[in-house]
């Protein structure tokens, strides 16, 4: 079964999300020379404490959310078997369809960490609700344990009590989240669930590293049968140049539009794997003009969250201006590209004088 092209919605906005049930496996480490242990796995949901509750909404949504390194991604295997036909079945199944099938997930995690080093872990599956039409979602979390202290105070004394495994603080960053929701409501086919009626995102610590596209690639491949969206090079090539746009209509001094231009192509020429509106705009923009950045890239139809960065379409945009630079303090600065056609440096005479002949009029002084 091929899997069929993925019509996009333009936005998705992650306040709001509900959690209404959860349920936890364990996924254990496989251990050189010995037979892999399956997973644990539960009989029931796990039930939680109100502030429990939005405590793991909060790590979710600030994951996943606009400000965030979550991608949203293409479902790429849409066979009986994969991910998106068996969590795609939870969204509306019962509580003991939802238990039983949540196992399913845990054996081919288990299954899919065969071939690599990858430590054990939790494998939380949740359901609930997302976004401003409240859509039904599935979200699979694979969460490697820590260990740590907590504090018990008394009348007349403060004590530290040692937990070995604590899932999902919100400083960890060994987590996982793959999700899928529903945004146009149908039943299955004769070829089971159609994707062009889902969303599917990606949230996953090494994909926002400087190192590490591949290492996460049997969690979001091979476990969830995801893959990265074919219009990544498109979309970054529209993040490069509509931003490049405001700047050129902000109202800033030249100098400042200078640092600006420099500041986005060294963000698209850095090793981070993704890139967003909203995390340019915060570690670039004076404060007053972030708003204003975000509602323009919003307007051009640039999605809020990450994008996966591929920068194939504007490689030769993207190369570091040249900086001539003279014994006395001056120098000059050119484009990237074709910077012979543009300027001829002559060798310094016995005066030390440096004839510069540049092929253009002056304009102005910056």
């Amino acid at each position: 079964m091929s899997a069929p092209e993925v019509v996009q919605v333009p936005q998705f906005r992650f306040e709001g999300l509900m959690i209404q049930r959860i349920i936890v496996h364990r996924i254990y480490t496989k251990v050189a020379g010995k037979e892999p242990l399956d997973p644990k796995t539960s009989n029931h949901l796990v039930k939680l404490a109100q502030p429990a509750i939005d405590a793991l909404q909060l790590r979710i949504t600030k994951a996943l959310g606009n400000k965030s390194h979550g991608i949203e991604m293409s479902i790429h295997d849409v066979t009986a078997e994969s991910f998106f036909q068996t969590a795609a079945s939870m969204l509306h199944a019962d509580e003991a369809s939802f238990i039983k099938t949540s196992k399913e997930l845990a054996i081919n995690l288990h299954k899919a960490q065969l071939t690599t080093n990858t430590p054990g872990g939790m494998l939380a599956i949740i359901a609930g609700r997302v976004g401003d039409d409240a859509l039904p979602f599935i979200a699979a979390i694979k969460a490697e344990t820590q260990d740590g202290f907590k504090a018990n105070e008394k009348d007349d004394q403060v004590d530290m009590e040692y937990i070995a495994e604590l899932l999902l603080t919100d400083t960890q960053r060994f987590y996982k989240i793959g999700l899928l929701t529903e945004h146009i409501s149908k039943p299955a086919g004769a070829e089971g669930y159609q994707a062009g009626n889902y969303r599917s995102f990606l949230f996953d610590h090494l994909m926002t590293a400087t190192e590490t596209r591949p290492a996460a690639a049997y969690f979001y491949r091979v476990f969830l049968g995801m893959d990265i969206q074919a219009s990544s090079k498109k979309l970054t090539e529209d993040f490069f140049e509509y931003t490049r746009d405001f700047i050129k209509t902000a109202p800033l001094d030249d100098n400042a539009k200078l640092d600006l231009h420099e500041a986005l192509r060294t963000e698209l020429r850095s090793q981070e794997a993704t890139i967003s509106a909203g995390g340019f705009g915060a570690k670039h923009l004076p404060a007053e003009l972030r708003k204003e950045y975000e509602d323009y890239m919003t307007a051009k139809g640039f999605p809020a969250n990450a994008i996966n960065k591929d920068t194939d379409y504007i490689h030769a945009k993207l190369r570091k201006r040249r900086r001539f630079v003279f014994t006395n303090g001056v120098w000059i600065s050119t484009p990237p590209e074709k910077t012979d056609d543009f300027l001829q440096i002559e060798p310094a005479d016995d005066a030390g004088i440096t004839v510069v002949k540049i092929k253009g009029a002056f304009q102005e002084q910056q």
